[in-house]
Parts: structure tokens; sequence; C-alpha cells
């Protein structure tokens, strides 16, 4: 009966040094109304897309560029191409919604509950702080959710050429019952002929271009030279561009966002899809797909994960917090590494728990990692 009696009194001064307890947001029970909830943080990938859109345009006369031109290399097919010029990997934290938890009170404690400092998010950052000491917190990873869209196709056009341009021999067109003789009439153009004309066109602009850079003509137009014949060389590439046709490039930006999750680490997801003509679409669409490629660096093998969290109601002067792992990241588009970067990702690392009655503590507000621990005016940074 002593032994009961001793054993009874035990449990009960284990209970009174009880400062709070802390439960698992799916175990909360009604008398835990006036705790505090508080979220681990989770990671969020940003990737900044660099796109690049090349546009063929056939020219008017294409048919005629290697006959007449002499040319070999011009567009003879009208397309879109695009191409991912480059990636910009960021990372950000919002609040883990599978990793919610209650401090509160704990009833048969005589110790007052220790103050809690959360961010706007409700990510806890602090415990037994009065505020947070901006000299060791590290700086939240934080970007503004945006969409970047595509620019508007610039307008493509072809310079005019028309027949009144074109110097015309004359023919003799004969009268009715007459074998020869009669009025004269102009000759009916072909498009070869009108192609020819523009060719004629082209050598005029070229001569003319000569002559001007050359000093070979006597009239000297003096600081405006430079001006005439940049837009002699733009007049010819005109024309020119009636047979060789016109290459248009865009560059434009557009966004992904990727939340990962442990089923993730040391796996591969697709996250968009590269589209022959619409360019990056998201992942449903059709195209080649762009992934994203996890290889984990310090997988915790030998951290085991906690096994009692699910089983129990609540931890007596505990808190839950991450040990993130780190993950070397890869964007792939078919066989092609197109970025690569080594981030720092809650999700695939473990939770674990930590007694921290009467002590100070602060988070990293990145990814729900102890930081510093004060104890007995003690300072322990991990």
């Amino acid at each position: 009966m002593k032994k009961l009696f001793l054993i009874l009194a035990l449990f009960a001064s284990l209970g009174l040094d009880a400062q709070f307890v802390i439960t698992s947001s799916n175990k909360v029970t009604e008398d835990q109304d006036g705790g505090i909830f508080y979220y681990l943080p989770r990671n969020v990938i940003k990737l900044e897309f660099t796109i690049e859109e090349t546009n063929y345009y056939i020219g008017p006369y294409a048919e005629f560029a290697g006959k007449l031109m002499g040319l070999t290399e011009y567009v003879k097919e009208e397309k879109t191409v695009f191409n991912i010029k480059d990636v910009d990997i960021q990372i950000a934290n919002e609040a883990d919604p599978n990793a919610v938890y209650c401090i509160s009170a704990d009833d048969r404690g005589k110790e007052p509950m220790p103050s809690v400092i959360l961010d706007e998010n409700g990510i806890i950052i602090a415990v037994g702080f009065d505020s947070v000491p901006s000299d060791i917190q590290p700086k939240v990873n934080k970007f503004i959710y945006s969409e970047l869209t595509q620019e508007s196709k610039p307008e493509v056009s072809f310079i005019g050429f028309f027949d009144n341009e074109i110097e015309v021999e004359e023919v003799e067109e004969a009268e009715d019952g007459e074998e020869e003789g009669g009025k004269k009439a102009q000759k009916e153009l072909t498009k070869e002929d009108r192609a020819k004309a523009i060719i004629d066109k082209i050598t005029k602009i070229r001569n003319s271009y000569f002559e001007l850079v050359s000093g070979f003509q006597e009239v000297s137009y003096g600081d405006i030279t430079s001006y005439m014949a940049e837009n002699m060389k733009n007049l010819e590439n005109e024309y020119v561009s009636l047979f060789k046709g016109k290459i248009v490039t865009t560059i434009y930006k557009k966004t992904v966002y990727y939340t990962p999750d442990a089923n993730n680490a040391n796996n591969s997801v697709t996250v968009a899809k590269l589209s022959g003509t619409d360019g990056l679409v998201d992942a449903n669409g059709k195209g080649d797909a762009v992934k994203l490629q996890f290889e984990s660096i310090n997988a915790l093998q030998n951290v085991n994960p906690m096994i009692d969290n699910g089983k129990k109601t609540s931890f007596s002067n505990k808190l839950f917090y991450r040990m993130p792992a780190k993950s070397n990241v890869k964007v792939v588009c078919g066989n092609n590494v197109i970025a690569e970067k080594q981030l720092t990702i809650s999700q695939f690392g473990k939770i674990r728990s930590l007694v921290v009655k009467n002590n100070k503590v602060l988070f990293n507000p990145n990814t729900g990692q102890i930081i510093t621990i004060i104890k007995q005016d003690n300072i322990v940074k991990n």
C-alpha cells in the first residue's frame, strides 16, 4: 500500500512539472480551446522559365530564291519553334497543412504556458521569447505569386511591290483579220517578271549604298551619311526578305510553381509540357515533358521517424520541429538538363520532438529546424 502511494505521488509530481502539452491538430480535444495552433513550414519551388519563340515566315517570292537569287538558306516552311533558354530556380516557404500542432497549458501544472511567436501565416518562429532576436533570426524566404504571360506576337508583313514600278516592253496586238501590226499593248506580267524586277531594284540599292559609303558620289552628306547608309541596308533587307523570308524571335518569361511532397525525394515529376504550337503549357497539356528531378544529398538515413506521433494524444513539454534534407534539383526537358541547383527541402526531412521546458527556442522559419536553444543562460545553436 505504501509503494502504491509513492507511485501515485510520483505521477502527481510529474504532472505538476508539466508546463504545457502539445497535440497534433487532428487529436485536439474540447478542453484545449485555449491552445495556440502553429504550423511547420514547407517549401515551394518557383521556376521562372525564359522562353525563346521563333516564327518562320515564307517570303512571297520564295520559289525564285534559289533560281534567281542563288540563295540556299531561306525559309521553306512556315513554322514556330519554342526553346527553353534558361530556368531560374527559387524556393520559398509556406505553412504546411499536414504539420499543424496545438500548444496548450497543462491544467495539472503550476507554471504558465510559454509565449509563442508565429508569423502572419501561423508558422512557428519562437517559443519563450518576448520578441524575436533580429541578430540571430534568419531571413524569411518569400516571393509574390505571379504568372508571367507571353507577350503578344509582333505583326510581320512584307514590303509592297507594285506593277507600276516595273518597266514593261510594249508588244504589237494584232487586229481582227490582220496577221500583224495594229495597236500596241503592255505585256502581261508573270510572277517571275515581278521577281526579276525586284532583283533589279535590289541591285540598284546595293550600287547606291556602295557609292555612298565609298565616297564615289561627288556630293557629301556629312553627318547623315551613316543614317542614309543604314536606311539603304534596311531597305535592301526588306526586298531580299521577299525571297529569303523572315525569322522573328521573341523572348518572354513564364513561371511555374511546384510544392514537393515526401514521395518526390529521389524521384522526378512532370511540372509542365513544352508544346510545339503553344510553348510552355501545364503538365496536363501536350508536348515534351518538363520535369523536376530530385536527388537526395543527405536523406537522414540515421534518423528514425517518430513512431509514436500518431499513437499518443499529447506530449508534455515537447515541441515538434523539422530536420530538413538537402536535395540536388534538376530541371530536365527530354535528355537535356536545363538548370540545376542544390536546395534544402523541409518535406524531404523528418519531424522530431524535443523537450524544451523552461527553455527559449528559436526556429528557422524556412525549414522548421531548431536553430537556437537558450537554456540556463547558455545558448546552444544548430
